[in-house]
């Protein structure tokens, strides 16, 4: 059985919608609008359909109104690092939005970006010579190794932004939101979705700089000695992610051949950023982590208390479990009870309809999802 994903979505609003209706009509409270008085059950499935296909249909006529403005050659996004933006109005008195003009300041930085790289200069030697001059970078902070090198596949980073050519990209990535943290999390944009446009007056780099920089960044990244994908993968270590240079409080990361731990924001931005050119071997750092764990975290005193605040701690869980499985035992049975009504409302020709359907379906889902957060033991009664 094939499903789209616009009646995925609906069905999910739907049944979010009336879960939330579900939980509070529990509590005694109704909802009340000017236009509709008194909302119940039918008037909640109607509007969670009708807002998730509002939704969807927001959704797509932004997407192509941004297509049409990329195919028009202006941006869609914000202001790119190397250019700012031009202000015009049409005949009608409206700002013209997208437009953009070439900042020579901040274009002479990429254009000397582009020269070294090609030259054989690393992303970190050229935003180490740069954050010592003191030059901004894109959003007037320093410079960073990524800003540079970037993402080749999703168009990130300057050696790999297509609008210095004088091309204009849109739809190579997109965005979606996690619904449970509020997240948006990026995504490769489908092939036949991106939209390339010429956009010769907003060229910075040459071509043959332009070139020259890709044929270097290709041979850097199928060089012989590059490891495959899942070896570069490094591992994670004890302290990994846990250390901080105590003289800019940037990250210790682990780097070279001995796994020494030294402080990121020098190594990735230089020694303007941070004047710690110490480090210090995996191994030996984390035997003194450990050695201090032992003397003074293990001492009998202090497991002691431990002990006691997991014991409390404990109880504490055992009496919310206690209350949140009375709670839920009291939603599964009334959960039961509506089920059962309608089924006998239907048998007795009081109701019939697709409505009805549909309300024992969420109440089935409903139901399966209580069950599933009850102990094994309370759902065999």
């Amino acid at each position: 059985m094939t499903i789209s994903a616009s009646s995925t979505e609906e069905r999910r609003a739907s049944r979010w919608a009336w879960a939330i209706f579900e939980d509070l009509r529990f509590h005694g409270i109704k909802i009340r609008t000017i236009s509709e008085g008194d909302i119940g059950e039918l008037q909640i499935g109607l509007m969670g359909t009708m807002n998730a296909l509002q939704l969807q249909e927001i959704g797509r006529k932004t997407r192509r109104g941004q297509q049409g403005v990329a195919r028009s050659g202006r941006h869609t996004g914000g202001c790119v690092y190397g250019y700012q933006i031009r202000r015009e109005v049409n005949a009608g008195g409206e700002s013209i939005r997208g437009l953009r003009s070439i900042n020579e300041a901040e274009a002479e930085v990429v254009r000397e970006i582009f020269r070294r790289y090609a030259a054989g200069a690393s992303p970190r030697v050229i935003v180490a010579d740069l954050n010592a001059r003191g030059v901004p970078g894109p959003r007037g902070g320093r410079w960073n190794a990524s800003t540079i090198n970037g993402n080749a596949a999703r168009g990130n980073g300057v050696i790999h932004n297509e609008l210095y050519r004088g091309i204009l990209v849109f739809g190579r990535q997109t965005w979606v939101k996690d619904r449970h943290t509020g997240k948006r999390q990026a995504r490769s944009g489908a092939t036949e979705d991106v939209i390339r446009t010429e956009v010769p007056d907003w060229r910075i780099v040459p071509e043959p700089l332009w070139l020259k920089v890709r044929a270097r960044y290709e041979e850097n990244r199928l060089g012989p000695q590059k490891r495959s994908s899942f070896a570069s993968i490094r591992p994670r270590h004890l302290l990994s992610g846990k250390l901080t240079c105590g003289v800019c409080g940037g990250p210790m990361i682990r780097s070279g051949s001995e796994q020494r731990f030294m402080c990121s924001w020098r190594r990735e931005r230089g020694e303007a950023a941070s004047s710690n050119g110490r480090s210090i071997k995996g191994g030996e750092i984390e035997a003194r982590v450990l050695a201090a764990v032992k003397d003074r975290l293990l001492s009998s005193e202090l497991v002691a208390v431990a002990v006691d605040e997991a014991r409390r701690s404990a109880e504490r869980e055992a009496r919310e479990l206690t209350l949140s499985r009375s709670k839920l035992e009291k939603e599964l049975t009334e959960v039961k009870r509506r089920a059962e009504r309608l089924v006998d409302q239907v048998a007795d020709g009081v109701l019939t309809g697709v409505a009805v359907k549909d309300r024992l379906d969420l109440l089935e889902t409903r139901r399966a999802e209580l069950e599933g957060r009850l102990p094994l033991r309370l759902r065999r009664l």
